[in-house]
């Protein structure tokens, strides 16, 4: 994977968790600690698995 395409995908998924919390009702500080979470995850996979 190369490093725009883990650009790509690390901001699509921080977009996609910003609009789907928001229309799950979430409030900004919630939304904030998920993608935290998630994008962590996210470079934990990346640097274990992907990066080759």
């Amino acid at each position: 994977m190369t490093n725009k395409t883990y650009l790509i995908i690390s901001s699509l998924l921080i977009l996609v968790i910003l609009i789907t919390g928001r229309h799950f009702g979430y409030n900004f500080l919630e939304r904030v600690i998920a993608v935290i979470i998630i994008g962590g995850l996210f470079e934990i996979f990346y640097r274990k698995k992907l990066k080759k």
